[in-house]
């Protein structure tokens, strides 16, 4: 169990006998009838190390869970899979699952005193045969309504889904302090770029207002690290005074991306700088040089996050996770990528973010890449092949490098991504599961379609086909996106990944299509022109064969040519930035 991380400080909770999440394990507790303890924790949880420290340190409670429970620990972020299907409401999580991995009983963090009458209460049920079938009818009951939810036909697709996320954040949002609801308060980062993504397309003071009033509060506020920079993953109270002190990747590059995108968007320089001095404790400290990728997080620590910079210099940081995710390090390209040209007039070098950007993908493609999938992390090894999420961020930072460079070896990529990602498909629902269907026990075996990342693919679809022309991948994300609008609707804020890939179909980026060598120097500064512009969202391409006709007239002084499209047509040439945004705005003003 070399693998497992416990609490930092003193603690016996690897005493337990700890078994890794699989079929052995199911197998087991099958033939001696016992049920299973599922513990889920994190390495940057600070209750998940309480829980460590006392009541999985307990002595009664570890006899007790060794003789009479099957305990599975599992890592929240390397197995999202386990969580979407097992959390109890927050971190730690704990389950008692029967043999069939069904949920018997469960809560979060339990302490010493309530952990262990807990599990006597549980095992002492499970002992007697008449409770062992009582369970097992319930769990028949549970089976059959997931079934029948699943058969629940889709929708039409509602094209007024951004609209209605956007009027859900207005009602949520704090005009006093800023953020969306009470405490604890969350960044909402999906939500903040569906903000930044209605603002790109038609401006709106009360859409700038939610976006750049949230940022503020959380950079000028407790949340935000101002020693060694970063944001921590949520504040505990309404004001942004007071964190929970982890720092996640996960976060922290869509924060970092938010206000590169809200410094242009709105002239607001500070927030432009707060990106720049994110992306700084980044490198500072989450960067794996051996790797080619960031770590995960810094465990929270109140203590040391308490101290200033004279007391933490002589203090132990707190513990970094190393691993490499697929997904978060997609996300960090990604952000990296298209941030450093936004924030190129504040001093930085925009080249360097972008090749630490490209540096990252080219490690997923070498490392994480196992018979066409990605996996969902590195340890030392790639590890759990197919995870939804880790394709579609994937392909996603892909095209995002696309824009970049012109280099077509991104497009094929995430080409090969997207067609890759078809065994993940489920006929049943029309949508995609989020991991690979494989002979895996308890709840994993049932299909779950989780809304963003199913709406990510959908943008992915989007755009290749915007690009290559594919037909198909067009007709699967009208189909995918329809499928969906139910689930979205149900969902209020959390269907901001959804409402963005409605406005790409719905309202789509223009497509910028560079002619001639993507090495070619002119063509490198207009694409560098280009990726400065935050308004109106553009999609920069290579030109396709099928363009060469309407690239007939293909030089201008010597400057590289560029088509200006949208939605299959391509109204105007240009031969630099500011001729592309002429054109956009003629087009614009003559539509009816």
């Amino acid at each position: 169990m070399a693998t497992l991380h416990f609490s930092p400080r003193p603690n016996r909770a690897s005493e337990i006998r700890w078994r890794p999440w699989g079929a052995e394990a199911f197998a087991q507790a099958q033939a001696e009838g016992k049920p299973l303890l599922l513990a889920i924790s994190a390495v940057w949880c600070h209750w998940c190390h309480v829980m460590d420290e006392t009541s999985y340190s307990d002595p009664g409670v570890i006899e007790l869970i060794n003789e009479r429970f099957v305990p599975v620990r599992v890592d929240n972020d390397q197995r999202p899979d386990v969580n979407a299907r097992y959390n109890m409401g927050g971190w730690p999580s704990t389950a008692i699952l029967s043999p069939e991995g069904e949920i018997l009983r469960g809560g979060t963090y339990l302490p010493p005193e309530n952990m262990l009458p807990f599990l006597q209460q549980v095992s002492d049920l499970y002992a007697d045969p008449a409770n062992r079938l009582e369970f097992a009818r319930r769990i028949a009951e549970v089976k059959a309504k997931r079934a029948a939810a699943k058969s629940e036909p889709g929708g039409a697709l509602d094209s007024n889904a951004p609209a209605a996320v956007v009027e859900a954040a207005s009602e949520a949002f704090d005009d006093d302090f800023g953020g969306f609801g009470s405490e604890p308060k969350f960044p909402h980062v999906d939500l903040l770029h569906l903000l930044l993504d209605v603002y790109a397309r038609s401006g709106g003071g009360r859409v700038q207002t939610m976006v750049q009033m949230t940022l503020r509060g959380m950079a000028g506020g407790g949340m935000y690290d101002h020693v060694e920079g970063g944001f921590f993953r949520y504040s505990t109270t309404r004001d942004f005074s007071v964190p929970h002190f982890e720092k996640m990747l996960e976060d922290l590059c869509g924060e970092l991306h938010a206000c590169a995108r809200a410094s242009v968007l709105f002239g607001d320089e500070a927030l432009g700088r707060i990106a720049i001095d994110t992306k700084r404790y980044m490198d500072a400290v989450l960067w794996q040089p051996s790797r080619h990728g960031y770590g995960g997080s810094q465990d929270a620590d109140e203590t040391y996050y308490g101290l200033g910079k004279d007391g933490r210099a002589n203090a132990e940081a707190p513990y970094v996770d190393p691993i490499i995710y697929t997904s978060w390090n997609a996300q960090a390209a990604l952000a990296l990528i298209e941030s450093g040209p936004l924030l190129g007039e504040q001093g930085l070098d925009a080249h360097e973010w972008t090749a630490r950007g490209l540096e990252i993908l080219d490690m997923l493609w070498s490392t994480m890449l196992v018979d066409g999938l990605m996996t969902r992390f590195f340890d030392g090894a790639p590890q759990v092949r197919g995870l939804l999420g880790d394709q579609a961020w994937s392909a996603w930072a892909a095209l995002g490098a696309l824009g970049a460079t012109g280099d077509r070896k991104w497009l094929d990529r995430a080409a090969a991504l997207m067609k890759a990602i078809d065994p993940l498909y489920d006929d049943a629902s029309e949508t995609y599961r989020d991991r690979l269907a494989e002979d895996d026990p308890g709840r994993l075996a049932d299909p779950v379609a989780p809304l963003p990342e199913n709406a990510l693919v959908a943008r992915v679809l989007l755009a290749l086909a915007a690009i290559s022309g594919d037909e198909q991948a067009a007709v699967r994300a009208s189909s995918l996106l329809a499928r969906l609008a139910k689930a979205a609707s149900r969902v209020g804020i959390f269907g901001a990944t959804y409402a963005s890939a409605v406005l790409d179909l719905e309202d789509p980026p223009f497509e910028i299509k560079m002619e001639g060598d993507a090495l070619d120097a002119r063509a490198r500064e207009m694409r560098d022109q280009l990726a400065r512009i935050a308004s109106p969202p553009l999609r920069i391409v290579p030109a396709q064969p099928a363009d060469a006709e309407t690239h007939a007239a293909s030089s201008c002084n010597g400057a590289p040519l560029a088509l200006v499209c949208r939605k299959s047509t391509c109204f105007a040439r240009a031969s630099d930035a500011a001729e592309v945004l002429a054109a956009i705005a003629r087009a614009r003003s003559a539509a009816p």
